[in-house]
């Protein structure tokens, strides 16, 4: 089917994906994202790291906040120069070719984007049905797994449905979470002023520092930050893209640091850090500590909050499976859209079977295992193609540019952080290696194998008619980059 340009008169509608992204629902979707459940669990995490040492943590935190803003600001000039959705997987395929971006496209779709979901889901249902059963006893395991899976499912119809519902969600869902952090900020401030300063006193004194455990703090604050580069991933979506994203990375990340950085000031005005190294939820023993009988607000706000992430990185990452289908390296019928709601339904509902697989069988801690080390090498990686394409496409227009010592400086830190992670958890590093080159498999079976026997072929045609019709959909009508 021919598609047209966008803006091409035409009396009836067509099917394409909308802009509607302005900066206010950008920022509502980076804030949204990051904002999950990192700044509810990453402090005990970024604590054992540094042995305990109040005044390292709050260097890890700022570390990472750094790295955090150099690298949106890389990937700016990179959403900026391409006028495509698709984020990672774009910018690898433009740079270093279709291998590096199928395995993105294979990581992201088969282990990072449903793991991460299951985490967000799990999150949800464990601080809703906490409450309910009382905190002295664990809420019955299969009421956990259902209303996870209740709460994914709702998440994913809203966004198979309606971009402006999902939008509008995201940033109901972002105040929310906001407020809920307020709460906390508020009161540890308001025990600041009275007094309430014993753990900050040396704050720098370690008994014995593990040089082991660093990596794992920042991955943890790796993990609180993560998110800020969805974003890049609906650039076809977004008004005037090379103005909007550069406004809502600097705005949201500057905000999200602030909001880190005085909720862990809260936080050591109730706990002592050996409270904050025995938590596995540290906002919820706050809670108990500082509001008593009205803790369980802080437990619906901490469920919101992962609510919104979930929400945030269940529109995004749709958006690069959808683009990915488009370029040939996922199924057809991924980058179809449907003929009434105008969104890419079958990107978002063909990642539905993993997601709930892990859902209904893994924990929390197992999930997160898998994904933030190979998630970091591949951000890694995408940093790479920005010097590379500034050398090899000088004439390269950039409405939007960055030093490259900004470049230079995250690349450096975060490798240091994954070179001292193979010395320091090989096993961990050498299984998410592993899994992302068993992809090669599938992409030489898939995408470079020309000569398929012609039953397989039928047989995928018949299978993407078939979904076709299911789901309702059609390819695009409409050229949107």
């Amino acid at each position: 089917m021919d598609t047209k340009k966008l803006g091409d008169n035409d009396e009836e509608p067509k099917v394409f994906l909308r802009r509607f992204w302005g900066l206010v629902p950008s920022v509502g979707l980076i804030v949204g994202v990051v904002i999950g459940t990192g700044i509810f669990v990453s402090p005990t995490g970024i604590l054992r790291g540094v042995s305990g040492s109040v005044g390292l943590a709050f260097v890890v935190w700022v570390v990472c906040a750094v790295l955090a803003l150099l690298g949106g600001l890389c990937y700016t000039e990179l959403a900026a120069s391409f006028t495509k959705s698709g984020g990672e997987f774009t910018y690898l395929l433009e740079a270093f070719g279709p291998i590096p971006a199928y395995l993105r496209v294979w990581t992201l779709f088969v282990i990072l984007s449903p793991a991460d979901m299951a985490i967000q889901s799990l999150t949800v249902a464990n601080y809703l049905t906490t409450p309910l059963v009382g905190d002295c006893i664990d809420a019955p395991y299969w009421s956990v797994r259902c209303t996870a899976l209740c709460v994914f499912c709702l998440i994913i119809f809203i966004n198979c449905v309606s971009v402006r519902l999902s939008s509008h969600l995201l940033v109901i869902l972002t105040v929310a979470k906001t407020v809920g952090l307020c709460i906390i900020i508020i009161t540890g401030f308001v025990l600041l002023a009275q007094g309430k300063t014993a753990n900050f006193h040396q704050p720098f004194k370690v008994e014995e520092f593990d040089f082991k455990l660093l990596p794992s703090a920042f991955y943890a604050g790796i993990f609180a930050y993560s998110g800020w580069d969805n974003i890049t991933c609906i650039t076809e979506e977004i008004k005037k893209p090379e103005k909007t994203i550069a406004k809502a990375m600097v705005l949201s990340l500057l905000g999200v640091t602030v909001i880190y950085l005085l909720s862990n000031i809260a936080y050591l005005t109730v706990m002592t850090p050996n409270e904050i190294l025995g938590s596995s939820a540290v906002a919820a023993d706050f809670a108990e500590k500082s509001l008593g009988k009205m803790s369980w607000i802080i437990w619906i706000f901490v469920a919101l909050s992962a609510a919104g992430s979930l929400n945030g990185g269940a529109f995004s990452r749709g958006r690069i499976f959808f683009v990915a289908s488009r370029e040939g390296y996922l199924p057809e019928i991924i980058s179809m859209v449907h003929i009434k709601w105008k969104t890419p339904l079958p990107a978002m509902a063909l990642s539905l079977p993993i997601t709930v697989g892990m859902l209904l069988t893994g924990s929390i801690w197992e999930l997160l295992t898998f994904s933030t080390f190979v998630d970091t090498a591949f951000i890694v990686l995408t940093l790479f193609t920005l010097p590379y394409l500034r050398w090899t496409r000088p004439e390269r227009e950039l409405p939007f540019r960055v030093p490259m010592v900004f470049c230079y400086i995250f690349i450096s830190v975060t490798m240091f952080i994954l070179i001292v992670t193979f010395y320091t958890d090989f096993i961990q590093a050498f299984i998410g290696v592993a899994a992302t080159l068993f992809g090669l498999v599938f992409y030489f079976i898939g995408i470079r194998w020309k000569t398929q026997p012609r039953i397989m072929k039928k047989t995928m045609q018949n299978t993407n008619h078939f979904l076709q019709k299911i789901f309702m959909s059609i390819p695009q009508e409409v050229k949107t980059y």
